[in-house]
C-alpha cells in the first residue's frame, strides 16, 4: 500500500477497510509461501496471496532473503513492508533455524530444507475490526522436507523436538491453529 516504506497511503487503507466492513468476505485470503535452504546458500522465502474466490492478488510472487549463509543464524526480512509476509517470513525461518539447531544438536547432518506454507488471514483482524483475530492469522499449516544422509528416525526426531518447542507458537498472537507434516528425502 506504500509506494516507500515509511510513506503510508491512507486512502487506500481506507479504501480497503470500508470494503472489508461492507463486505467481510473479501478480507478472507490466503498467503502460501515456499522457502528453501541448501547448505552453503541463503534462505529464500516466496510469497502469493490469493482471495476466497481463488484469485491471486498479486502478480508475482513476492521473494525474500530472510537467513544467512548458515543456519541456525537467522538474518532480518528483507524488503516485506507487509505484516502477514513479514510473519509468515519469519515463521518459516523460525522453522528453518530450529531445524537447524536440533540437528546440530543431535548430530544430524541436514542437506537441505524445503517448507510449504498456507496462512489463512482475515483482514478484520489485521485492520482492528475483530479483536479475537489478532495478526489477522487463524490457521498455518505447513510441510517441512528435510534431506538428509541421516536414518528418517533421527529425523522425525528432530522434527517432533522443534514442533514441541517451537518459538514460533510464542510469536503468534492469539490462538492460531498450526498443523505441521515432514518428509524425509534421503540424500
Amino acid at each position: 500500500m506504500a509506494d516507500r516504506l515509511n510513506d503510508v497511503n491512507l486512502e487506500g487503507i481506507m479504501a480497503v477497510d470500508k470494503l472489508v466492513r461492507e463486505t467481510p468476505a473479501l478480507g478472507k485470503c490466503q498467503f502460501k509461501a515456499k522457502s528453501s535452504w541448501q547448505r552453503g546458500t541463503k534462505s529464500q522465502v516466496s510469497i502469493n496471496a490469493w482471495t476466497a474466490g481463488g484469485n491471486s492478488m498479486s502478480p508475482a510472487p513476492r521473494r525474500f532473503t530472510v537467513m544467512v549463509d548458515e543456519p541456525p543464524e537467522l538474518g532480518g526480512v528483507d524488503g516485506a513492508p507487509n505484516p502477514v509476509e513479514v510473519l509468515l517470513s519469519a515463521l518459516a525461518g523460525c522453522v528453518t533455524a530450529g531445524i537447524a539447531t536440533n540437528a546440530q544438536m543431535f548430530g544430524v547432518p541436514i542437506d537441505a530444507i524445503d517448507i510449504d506454507l498456507e496462512a489463512d488471514v482475515d483482514a478484520r483482524g489485521l485492520l482492528g475490526h475483530d479483536k479475537s483475530v489478532r495478526n489477522g492469522v487463524t490457521d498455518i499449516r505447513y510441510t517441512v522436507t528435510i534431506q538428509s544422509s541421516a536414518p528418517e528416525d533421527k529425523i522425525r526426531k528432530v522434527k517432533e523436538t522443534i514442533d514441541r518447542k517451537s518459538p514460533v507458537r510464542d510469536t503468534l498472537a492469539g490462538p492460531v491453529n498450526i498443523v505441521s507434516k515432514l518428509v524425509y528425502k534421503p540424500r
